[in-house]
């Protein structure tokens, strides 16, 4: 299971609606005043009324993912290896088939070394433990995003931001850590993933990735 930071460049396009303005006669102020008039009795009305299974919330993005290609740097850290720490890097790659869904593939190399734990143990007992080191790992993900949102940053700023959830598999390459030698395994490996993209640009954002690996 880790924790990265990702810094994500999204190849997404922007849209600006045009205004056109045009100019006509002046009207009668006083009868401008009675057309502005809000009918509150129609406002109640439609409020109140059974609910209709056509509607959809309508949501304008400011930044579009469907049909974008992108590309991730990544790099975190595990945080629940009883064994060993370090640091996690990588890449990944992926498409956008519509603002819901995506597949991305993805290849993470680990700098693992013994964390405090397992060296008490090889210091008290003479030898390591067994268990397994990552080495690296490929898969391919599945992502759906259900949630698009924006939020204010102190009132001075809006941030765009999806969250997200994804599922994968692929091939894992580690070093089974034995008394009696040490081997080098591969392994097919699945998992989860809860993440968060933040857009700063149309070009650029930052994904904060949860992933829990079995």
């Amino acid at each position: 299971m880790c924790i990265r930071m990702i810094t994500t460049i999204l190849l997404c396009i922007g849209s600006l609606n045009a205004i056109a303005q045009t100019t006509a006669p002046a009207a009668n102020p006083s009868s401008a005043r009675d057309s502005d008039k809000l009918d509150i009795k129609k406002l109640e009305d439609k409020y109140w009324a059974a609910k209709d299974d056509d509607f959809t919330v309508v949501q304008n993005r400011s930044f579009s993912k469907a049909g974008k290609y992108f590309v991730t740097a990544l790099g975190g850290i595990p945080i629940n290896d009883p064994y060993s720490t370090g640091t996690l890097t990588g890449a990944s790659v992926g498409h956008y088939f519509s603002e819901r869904w995506g597949m991305e593939l993805q290849y993470l190399s680990a700098s693992f070394q013994n964390n405090n734990a397992t060296d008490d143990f090889i210091n008290q007992h003479g030898t390591a433990p067994d268990h397994n080191v990552l080495k690296n790992m490929i898969d391919l993900q599945m992502d759906f995003v259900p949630l698009y949102a924006k939020m204010s940053f102190l009132d001075k700023k809006i941030i765009y931001f999806d969250m997200g959830l994804g599922v994968f598999a692929g091939q894992t390459a580690f070093n089974q850590t034995l008394v009696t030698g040490d081997k080098n395994q591969t392994g097919t490996h699945y998992g989860i993933s809860i993440y968060q993209h933040y857009f700063f640009t149309e070009h650029w954002a930052l994904k904060v990735d949860y992933r829990n690996c079995f």
